[in-house]
């Protein structure tokens, strides 16, 4: 009988053991790059455009219901996400200044901002305020309102599509604006020290300080999204 082969057995060559490196992760690996897509503002010339339209066609509706039911009926005022914008494409476009956007449609540093406008001419805490007005009634102003800038947007004869934005270089912390007169016996710094919102008309604060006043834009709805051209006259 043959002899049955021998088998030698050799040592059993090690596995190769498979290392996974643990990737350190840090917190703001997992969160959104800062400010991406927070400051996009999303209110578009587009979706202003349709906003108005919605709100024109609404008023002229309104009209005609008053008109043939005699009905008392109340306008609503211009929706401010509508007159804030409009401001925001007239400031854009006639007052030089780009970075304005709709605060209320971005984020800084991850945080929602108060107040109407934002813009990298102002600080923080105190950004471009608006007043939209569409009669000679006051407007009010909230006592610890903080603003850079403040606008108004005259919108007395929007049905003939008449626009008109006035820009006061004043802060609320500006003499001139703290002494603008109210009433006959107290100024504004006077009654926002009471606690109380004081109100004024356009006309009455222009007859204050007229020097004041600039008058950034008059023309069309359409007008507000077309760039200001300056023509340059050569000297002969």
């Amino acid at each position: 009988m043959d002899a049955l082969p021998t088998t030698i057995s050799s040592p059993e060559t090690p596995k190769k053991e498979l290392i996974l490196k643990k990737k350190s992760v840090k917190p703001t690996d997992l969160q959104p790059k800062k400010d991406e897509g927070e400051n996009e503002d999303k209110y578009t010339a587009d979706v202003l455009r349709k906003q108005y339209t919605l709100y024109h066609n609404n008023y002229i509706e309104t009209a005609e219901t008053i008109k043939t039911t005699g009905l008392p009926i109340r306008h609503q005022n211009p929706p401010e996400d509508i007159t804030e914008n409009m401001a925001k494409f007239i400031i854009n476009n006639h007052d030089n200044d780009p970075s304005c956007k709709w605060a209320k449609s971005i984020k800084i540093k991850r945080k929602k901002l108060n107040g109407d406008l934002y813009s990298d001419k102002y600080p923080i805490d105190s950004q471009p305020e608006v007043k939209a007005f569409t009669s000679d009634g006051p407007s009010s102003f909230g006592p610890k309102k903080k603003f850079g800038v403040i606008y108004f947007l005259d919108m007395r004869d929007w049905l003939n599509d008449t626009f008109i934005l006035w820009k006061l270089n004043l802060s609320n912390e500006s003499p001139e604006w703290k002494h603008i007169k109210m009433n006959k016996t107290q100024t504004h710094e006077e009654q926002c020290e009471e606690g109380r919102r004081p109100h004024i008309s356009w006309d009455n604060i222009y007859s204050q300080i007229p020097d004041k006043c600039i008058k950034v834009y008059c023309g069309n709805f359409e007008g507000i999204f077309t760039q200001s051209v300056k023509v340059s006259v050569a000297s002969q």
